[in-house]
């Protein structure tokens, strides 16, 4: 009996003294924040600098930036992930737990910040917002176009039930780019290749619907399969025997 009161003892004495290590960390990494941005030392930098000085108090810093400036939010966002990609999860987290501005914007800063980590970033997002899941990746495509492949890639394959309907908003948000999106799906997705080619043929205008037959031929199916396929998704009979 006595042995287990000297170790509930130390449990609670180690507890306390676990929590009072937690407050004094947090209260040093705030008033440092303030002294740097007090210093005329912009919001992004600051953030920046302490998190690469402070490692492990990514989660107090943001979570401190983000009370303190919520109207800085893109200077924390850019200032976070310039000091270390990985925390995308963390920095989506918290902006969006503080409601410094709207999902989609959040996303396009994080986006614009690290256009290398964008299909990271929408996953991370689609996770935390599950029901903003279509505007996610809808803002994703239209802030960088350029990584439309990997961000359509990279969302299919975590929720693959969705493909057609990804595929489906990349061609109607990036119309532009459809030969490129068709041949991304088609290398990375080719069981689902008629469905494309139907998807296509709906989404995009009918002077495309030659090109999309095309491509399909090129990438594996046969004539007779792309055909078929763009006519299920409305193309004229007609004009493709033309």
């Amino acid at each position: 009996m006595k042995a287990l009161l000297i170790t509930l003892t130390l449990l609670l004495t180690s507890n306390i003294a676990l929590a009072g290590d937690l407050q004094s960390k947090e209260k040093f990494l705030s008033r440092l924040l303030e002294k740097h941005v007090d210093k005329n030392i912009s919001v992004e930098r600051s953030v920046s600098s302490l998190l690469k000085s402070y490692p492990s108090g990514e989660e107090i810093i943001l979570d401190t930036a983000f009370t303190k400036y919520p109207n800085k939010y893109k200077q924390i966002i850019r200032g976070a992930l310039h000091a270390n990609p990985n925390y995308s999860e963390d920095v989506i987290k918290f902006a969006l737990e503080h409601e410094v501005a709207s999902c989609s914007q959040i996303i396009k800063t994080a986006i614009n910040a690290e256009p290398a980590y964008a299909d990271d970033i929408v996953l991370v997002a689609s996770k935390l917002h599950p029901e903003d899941k279509d505007a996610i990746f809808r803002m994703a495509l239209k802030t960088k176009p350029v990584m439309a492949s990997s961000i359509v890639n990279a969302s299919a394959k975590k929720y693959p039930n969705d493909f057609i309907n990804y595929i489906a908003m990349a061609f109607e948000e990036l119309p532009e780019r459809f030969i490129s999106l068709l041949d991304n799906a088609f290398n990375n997705f080719p069981e689902q290749s008629n469905e494309v080619v139907e998807i296509a043929v709906k989404s995009l205008d009918k002077e495309h619907v030659r090109a999309i037959i095309n491509n399909a031929v090129k990438s594996g199916l046969s004539e007779k399969q792309a055909t078929d396929a763009a006519i299920k998704g409305g193309a004229d009979l007609v004009a493709l025997n033309m």
